[in-house]
């Protein structure tokens, strides 16, 4: 049997697609933990900060020495989310590293769920929980954000630089 092959934009769009139906479950199951009684917010942070660095930890053992805020932005917007993200590097130096993600699926599958605006500023923001916990295995390194796709504005740019 032959090997399947796909177009990029088929690919991307299968893994854009992966990434709306987690930020379905997402969604479902903070409504679902509120509804029980849990602190969503809370369980969002501990849960998706201990993903980020198991990624982050993952990131060092499978990309090599991550030396300074270019090599980690470099290293973070190879392969295929750098497509489904629609990523584009400003800058990747010693002294700082810029992505700007000008589509968010995650975004996106909130919209289609109906969320308001703060909803989907405040589920952005438990999200990213997991890009601090990635960031937070390479602890010379400081992340902010900014600007967000969530809160309406044209990319989130993404701005990594050194601890002072």
């Amino acid at each position: 049997m032959g090997e399947m092959m796909y177009t990029q934009k088929e690919f991307t769009d299968a893994f854009r697609s992966a990434i709306e139906d987690r930020a379905t479950w997402f969604y479902l199951l903070l409504n679902a933990a509120e509804e029980t009684g849990v602190d969503p917010d809370k369980m969002a942070e501990i849960a998706i900060t201990k993903f980020g660095k198991m990624k982050g930890r993952k990131m060092e053992e499978s990309m090599g020495k991550i030396e300074n805020a270019g090599d980690f932005v470099m290293k973070l917007s190879e392969g295929p989310a750098n497509e489904a993200f629609a990523m584009e590097r400003v800058r990747h130096d010693e002294e700082q590293g810029e992505l700007k993600f000008k589509y968010c699926a995650l975004v996106e599958a909130w919209k289609k769920l109906g969320c308001n605006s703060s909803e989907i500023e405040r589920l952005c923001k438990l999200a990213s929980y997991g890009d601090f916990g990635v960031v937070s295995c390479f602890p010379e390194l400081n992340l902010e954000f900014k600007k967000l796709l969530a809160k309406g504005e044209c990319c989130c740019h993404m701005v990594v630089t050194p601890k002072k």
